[in-house]
């Protein structure tokens, strides 16, 4: 237990311990260099003698490169780990953390004109953002690196010490808290509020605000002025306040409840919220960095964390402790050694053993040596066992947390995240940051360990892995686009588009093309291949999507692309493709089809066309002339059949046109049919006859054109005289059904003798001749047909009696 209390300071009731997290660190660093370093254990910057150089918290360099820039004021990182500069006239450049430069913007043009003084980057509600103070002591403020938008805040006036300021992101807006003299003014866009607060009390005091310091939660306030004066609170009360001999070059928030306060004695200062104090020695840092629940201190050969230690470790491993989880851990060591002390202790706690492995599992997760987790844990696996039904989900969870912890911890990660920063970070994050820093293989394994869907895991991994090989690689593109496919695969929750589209911006089209080869949704890669001028390949991909506004849009964009006859020439390759454009033309570019249809030679199409459009113009002219074009086109294209109904079509119009004139009527766009319904209901008979000659209609449909056209024209006699002349290709049925149809029954009558025996029972029912009927019935010798009659006759005693003698008479044979 002494190892874990070696280093604890008591402060109030905490205890504040002070963690190696790594040594024989950053010992390349100068104490001149301009050094910071990102929360959650993120990557540390250094800017000296034109070289920037990051490194992992752990002292490894991840890259290095040569500062071509005008000097910077600060330098810090962004939420997505990415390296921040703002110059003295400004301009502030974002870097990634391999020295590739990907954006800048600037602070405002009078921070160009007149430099600035100081700046500070911080996180804020939508970010990362940037404040810097001009040399006429006006402070500009950007909220988001992402989206840069400048905004002046309000005048303060003249400020004594340029560095007396801090970001205050809070309440979901960026404020800033600037010490003005010896008093507190919260600064926003458009308003200026002078706290109520007196860091030094003191009558006539004319100490003057030299740092400020915001806790993580954005609620406390530490102060330090030029006297030596440490002010602790709130935005509206004090909290306390102690007074040093020497002014602290630096000050921190070590969680909530106390300040770091470095001075340039070679110790450091922790102040408590209730007053208390505690000095301990501290070489002086190259940089500290304030996290959520303490402080990291990088210094020449060191990276230390000072933190409150947390209440599970306190009770534990406290001096004379006798909480359940000391208990218990002693009971787990006294069974390890074969000590019947084990059932003593675990018989003083059986009331509270479900507290005490709960202490045990909680404190595990608190320490950072792999040697104290075991033995906390296993006190908690021993704890379990006497516990029947006790659910073991918790422990299974912070073996897996403790397990990525120590992970990331190691050295050549060199992330030494606490429990509580993995908490606030979130492993998304983390495995965002795994990435960023090129850490593939060690991200896919975390991401198989947390069993992570594929999503968020192994295919993101995989993909990010890939866009990497595509920048980097100096093989051949074939080769590359190999190596790339055989590791990915074919998933849908890989995007090769994404991977391509980054090839192409890298210049290597080739390997762009080869990559899209293996994108499974074709929304995705089919612009992709426009974009790459494949214009051919995309009609093809599209096409095999079946997605036909897919395919009108590749068709539309080749087209924009390129000089028609290129266009034609690509069309021209597919089928199903030129087939679909001849559509789209036909609907909405008539004369974009006949272009293609010519360049086609495909005559019977245009003739079609042709025949079509001749419909659409009012003119008789216009028509007959658009048949005449469409003949000869029909006869180029050798479709005799088509042929002969356009020069059908063509003699129709021209004789529909002649009856017109000659009689008064409308005629034309009536079908060969109608012409001659319309002249037989007119009673001429001769100009059908006529039409009919002309136009080779065979003398079935002919009779049947005359008989429904006498029929409903109501020209009895001609009906009449009709059907006494030479037999009837027809049968004389729909002469009765004509008049029928016009409620002409005695004229009906007149048809019967002409009909079949058959026709005739059937027609005499539709007359109601049902005594006809019967006697058509039993000359049939139908007795199915007298039984229908019977029902019908019901109430006909003489016909009943007259379909009985027949039916007794077709019964007898006789």
């Amino acid at each position: 237990m002494s190892e874990v209390t070696s280093n604890w300071v008591s402060l109030c009731d905490s205890f504040y311990d002070k963690v190696e997290l790594y040594s024989g660190v950053f010992s390349s660093i100068t104490a001149t260099s301009l050094v910071v370093s990102g929360q959650y254990g993120g990557p540390v910057i250094s800017l000296d003698r034109g070289v920037v150089t990051i490194f992992t918290s752990s002292g490894e360099q991840i890259s290095a490169w040569k500062w071509n820039n005008s000097p910077a004021v600060a330098a810090g990182l962004s939420d997505l780990e990415e390296a921040l500069f703002v110059l003295e006239d400004g301009t502030v450049l974002i870097y990634s953390m391999f020295g590739m430069f990907k954006s800048t913007f600037s602070m405002g043009q009078e921070a160009k004109d007149i430099k600035i003084l100081s700046a500070k980057i911080f996180p804020s509600h939508s970010g990362t953002g940037v404040a810097v103070l001009t040399t006429t002591h006006r402070f500009y403020l950007v909220s988001s690196t992402t989206e840069p938008r400048v905004r002046k805040l309000y005048d303060c006036g003249e400020l004594p010490a340029p560095g007396g300021w801090t970001p205050l992101a809070y309440d979901r807006q960026s404020k800033l808290v600037v010490g003005r003299g010896n008093e507190l003014v919260l600064l926003s866009h458009n308003d200026m509020s002078v706290l109520e607060l007196q860091p030094d009390p003191s009558i006539g005091s004319q100490a003057k605000v030299v740092l400020v310091a915001t806790s993580h939660s954005q609620t406390k306030l530490a102060t330090v002025l030029d006297s030596g004066m440490v002010w602790l609170g709130t935005l509206a009360r004090k909290l306390t306040s102690h007074q040093l001999e020497v002014v602290p070059t630096a000050v921190a928030w070590c969680g909530e409840e106390a300040v770091l306060l470095i001075l340039d004695t070679g110790c450091a200062l922790l102040l408590h919220t209730s007053g208390e104090t505690e000095t301990m020695f501290q070489p002086a840092p190259l940089a500290i960095v304030q996290e959520c629940d303490g402080v990291r201190i990088l210094s020449q050969g060191f990276h230390d964390l000072i933190h409150k230690v947390d209440t599970p470790v306190m009770e534990i491993y406290r001096i004379a402790s006798m909480s359940p989880g000391s208990i218990l851990l002693m009971a787990s060591q006294a069974f390890s050694a074969k000590s019947h002390k084990a059932d003593e202790y675990i018989r003083m706690i059986s009331d509270t053993l479900s507290l005490a492995v709960s202490q045990c599992i909680s404190a595990a997760g608190a320490l950072f040596q792999p040697a104290h987790q075991k033995e906390l844990m296993k006190a908690a696996k021993f704890g379990v066992a006497f516990l029947p039904g006790c659910s073991s989900d918790s422990f299974y969870q912070q073996c897996s947390t403790l397990k990525l912890l120590n992970c990331v911890r190691h050295y050549k990660v060199g992330m030494p995240l606490t429990i509580t920063q993995l908490t606030s970070l979130s492993r998304p994050v983390l495995m965002d940051r795994l990435i960023a820093r090129r850490l593939f293989p060690l991200a896919l394994e975390i991401s198989q360990f947390l069993k992570l869907s594929p999503g968020e895991g192994r295919s993101r991994v995989l993909a990010h892995w890939a866009i990497y090989k595509v920048e980097t690689s100096n093989t051949e593109e074939a080769e590359t686009a190999r190596q790339v496919s055989s590791r990915l695969g074919l998933s849908s929750d890989i995007s090769y588009s994404d991977i391509a589209e980054k090839a192409a911006e890298c210049g290597k089209k080739q390997l762009a093309v080869q990559l899209l080869e293996h994108e499974v949704r074709a929304d995705r890669q089919v612009p992709l291949l426009l974009k790459l001028g494949q214009g051919a390949p995309a009609l093809r991909k599209a096409i095999y999507s079946g997605d036909t506004d897919l395919i009108y849009h590749v068709i539309l964009a080749l087209q924009e692309q390129h000089s028609t006859a290129d266009f034609h020439m690509i069309m021209r390759q597919d089928t199903v493709g030129s087939k679909l454009y001849t559509l789209y033309c036909k609907q909405y570019s008539p004369a974009g089809l006949a272009d293609w249809l010519q360049q086609e030679d495909d005559y019977g199409s245009m003739a079609r066309q042709t025949f079509i459009e001749s419909y659409n113009s009012g003119r008789l002219e216009t028509r007959l002339a658009a048949l005449v074009t469409a003949q000869e086109q029909f006869k180029r294209g050798r479709e005799d059949f088509n042929l002969s109904i356009a020069d059908e079509t063509h003699r129709l119009l021209k004789y529909q046109a002649s009856l017109e004139e000659k009689l008064g009527k409308p005629f034309l766009n009536l079908s060969l049919h109608d012409t001659m319904t319309r002249l037989l209901e007119e009673k001429e008979i001769k100009l059908a006859d006529k039409l009919k000659s002309e136009f080779k209609i065979s003398e079935r449909k002919y009779l049947w054109l005359k008989v429904r056209a006498f029929g409903s024209s109501k020209q009895w006699g001609e009906l009449s005289n009709l059907a006494r002349g030479k037999k009837s290709p027809i049968g004389f049925g729909p002469f009765i059904d004509q008049c029928l149809q016009q409620g002409e029954k005695a004229q009906a009558v007149k048809f019967l003798p002409l009909l079949t025996m058959e026709e005739r029972l059937n027609y005499t029912v539709k007359l109601d001749m049902l005594q006809e009927a019967a006697d058509a019935a039993f000359s049939l010798r139908n007795m199915e047909a007298l039984a229908a009659l019977e029902v019908k006759a019901v109430n006909n005693f003489s016909l009943l009696e007259t379909i009985a003698g027949y039916k007794m008479k077709i019964q007898s044979g006789r």
